[in-house]
Formats: structure tokens, C-alpha cells, sequence
């Protein structure tokens, strides 16, 4: 479906009406900006949107999709097509939300994990803490309590603890900075590590940081730490149960782990024009590759029993399920994300402890 022909349709059906596009939009009870979005080819009506615009501006749907008006002659062919490409894009495209960030054109694919960790790799080495803004301890993302307010990490005072998925070490600093006295890191990225390298020898501090996909056996010692934590990084991983079966390793007997990533409901909804509309089925866990700042990324959705199956499975008695948002923070941004905060949980963070 070409949104650029369609956008150039819609702007001459509308002066072919003497409608101005804020006459336009009062009309359909929406702002100007949206119609100067559909009119640059940057999306379409919503499917709400359709049969009203279409009644404005006296087309109908089939010459809406084609982006023409349409003779008695193509009008049969030029429905079948646009039919066969609405279908083609329903089972290609969807809307994915990592963090605040939307994105689309996010295709199916078959995963295998060494292509998965290279694409992956190159993201955080290149453009990933620009694009998704990173976040560290005490902040779990989005607009949930910090670790500040929460506790979940209990003290941290002469602990051994693990980070997964370290990125450039600033929650690593925080874990120094509340006590913890043997420090260590792991990342997919050796461009992450070196940076938090770098980054934790400015502030004196000594951190053991390795490079590995976390769902392999790194070499990690085992039965050896209090407490392991993951700000945005499970959700990466390429095998979950084998993630958390190392994991369980790592960890002491009655060792803490805790995580955050992304809500599986956040991922399934957008904000548009103040209201929440469906675009994932929840219950799609296909793994999906995307563009995001010029890089691409893959990744799968999981909803939120997948992950708490897992820790059961896997030797880990759940303790605490955070699915809070920090009112006065999401009050505080004044946008679309801090809207949707107030509606329903952005991120999710999980307090386990190892059998």
C-alpha cells in the first residue's frame, strides 16, 4: 500500500472540497498535525477514522486504499489488490515498544541465536544507548518507582553481585555506591564493557566484566553470589530457560535475583490521539526484526506468564511482581508515554530467590 500516493489522494480530495486541514480535522474531532501526517504519507486514518474521512472528502474505502479515484472498469481489480495488501501487511507489521519507544515495520523471522546476538552486538555497539535512552539503577524504566522507593535489591552492603546485561556500568556504580563489595558485569557488547570500563576506573571503582551472550556457559563461578540483577536486559536473551538455568547457578542458595524489561501489555498498545489502541496480540511471541536509528535489532514478546513459568521451572521461588507506575513522575512528563503510564504498567520488575 503506497501511503505516499494515498497522502497526495487525500490532499487533493480535500481542496477538491474547499476544506482546509483544520477543517478538516475539527471535522473528525482530531488535531491538524494528524491530518498533515496522513496527508505527508507518515500513516493512515485509523480504521475509526475511515468511513468518516471518507464521507468528508466523497470517496469510498476502495479509492482511499488505492490512493485514486476509481472508473466502474478498475474499480473490481483495484479492490482485489487492496484486499491481498492489507492482508500481506496484517501478517507482516505490527507496532513494537521497547522502553518509550515505538517503532513499526517489525517483520517476522525465523530466529537463530548467532545471527540474533550479531545483529544485536552491533546495535549496542553502534547507536542502542542513544536510541532507547539506557537505564540504571536506581531507575527500572519507564515510569516505575526507582529501586530507591521499591527495595528490592534489599542491602547490598558487602554483597557479591552480578550484573546481566551491565551495559556501560552505571547501575554498577550504584551497586558500589550502596556497599556492594565484589563487583561483576556481563554483556553481549564488548564495546558496552569497555565503555563501563572506562567509566567505573574514573570513579575508582574495581568490577570483573565479561563478554558473553548470557545464555552460555561464560565461565562465571558457580554457587557464588548474593544477589544477580538485570535493568532491560532478559528480555534480549535468545533462550530464556537456559538464561535463568545459569542464572540459578550463579547464585548462593537463597541468593536474590532481580529483573525488569518492558511490560508485555505496553508492547501490544499505542497512545494515539489520547486513547489506547490495540496493535499486538498479546499472545504473539514470534520473534520479530525491526529498524530502530538506523540499526536493526530482533527480538520476541513474551507475555508475562512465559516469564514466570520460567523461574518456576528453573528453581526460583517468586517473591514480588512489581507492575506499579510513579504517578507523580508520569503526571510530571506531560506526553503521550506519561499518559499511557497513568493507564497501564510501561515496565515490569520481578523479585525471585534461588531455592
Amino acid at each position: 500500500m503506497n501511503q505516499l500516493k494515498i497522502g497526495r489522494f487525500l490532499a487533493e480530495m480535500r481542496k477538491q472540497q474547499h476544506l482546509t486541514q483544520r477543517e478538516l480535522a475539527d471535522a473528525l474531532g482530531i488535531s491538524d498535525k494528524t491530518v498533515s501526517k496522513w496527508e505527508c504519507g507518515n500513516g493512515m486514518p485509523e480504521l475509526s477514522y475511515m468511513q468518516p474521512v471518507c464521507k468528508l472528502l466523497k470517496i469510498d474505502l476502495n479509492e482511499l486504499f488505492s490512493g485514486e479515484k476509481l472508473t466502474d472498469a478498475d474499480y473490481k481489480q483495484k479492490a482485489e489488490e487492496n484486499i491481498m495488501s492489507l492482508v500481506k501487511e496484517a501478517e507482516k507489521t505490527k507496532t513494537n515498544i521497547i522502553g518509550g519507544k515505538a517503532f513499526g515495520s517489525a517483520n517476522h523471522v525465523a530466529m537463530d541465536a548467532q545471527n540474533t546476538h550479531q545483529i544485536n552486538n552491533t546495535f549496542w555497539s553502534t547507536t542502542g544507548n542513544e536510541c532507547l535512552e539506557a537505564v540504571s539503577l536506581p531507575d527500572w524504566g519507564g515510569y516505575c518507582p526507582s529501586e530507591d522507593k521499591l527495595h528490592l535489591l534489599e542491602c547490598l552492603s558487602g554483597k557479591r553481585v552480578l550484573e546481566i546485561c551491565c551495559g556501560n556500568g552505571g547501575s554498577l556504580k550504584y551497586a558500589a555506591d550502596t556497599g556492594a563489595s565484589d563487583l561483576w558485569g556481563l554483556d553481549l557488547s564488548a564495546d558496552q564493557l569497555e565503555h563501563a570500563r572506562h567509566f567505573l576506573s574514573a570513579h575508582g571503582i574495581s568490577a570483573n566484566l565479561i563478554c558473553s551472550p548470557m545464555e552460555e556457559d561464560c565461565g562465571l563461578p558457580r554457587d557464588y553470589f548474593d544477589v544477580v540483577y538485570s535493568v532491560y536486559g532478559i528480555g534480549w536473551t535468545t533462550n530464556l530457560d537456559q538464561t535463568l538455568q545459569h542464572i540459578h547457578s550463579y547464585l548462593k542458595p537463597g541468593g536474590l535475583f532481580v529483573f525488569g524489561w518492558s511490560h508485555p501489555i505496553h508492547k501490544c498498545v499505542s497512545i494515539e490521539n489520547g486513547r489506547l489502541i490495540f496493535r499486538n496480540s498479546y499472545f504473539n511471541e514470534a520473534w520479530y526484526r525491526a529498524d530502530l536509528g538506523g540499526s536493526k535489532i530482533m527480538l520476541a514478546n513474551r507475555m508475562m506468564s512465559t516469564y514466570i513459568n520460567a523461574l518456576a521451572a528453573n528453581g526460583f521461588i517468586i517473591e514480588k511482581l512489581i507492575e506499579e507506575t510513579d504517578l507523580e513522575k508520569a503526571h510530571a512528563a506531560d506526553n503521550d508515554f506519561g499518559k499511557k503510564a497513568l493507564m497501564l504498567p510501561t515496565v515490569f520488575v520481578i523479585k525471585a530467590r534461588k531455592r
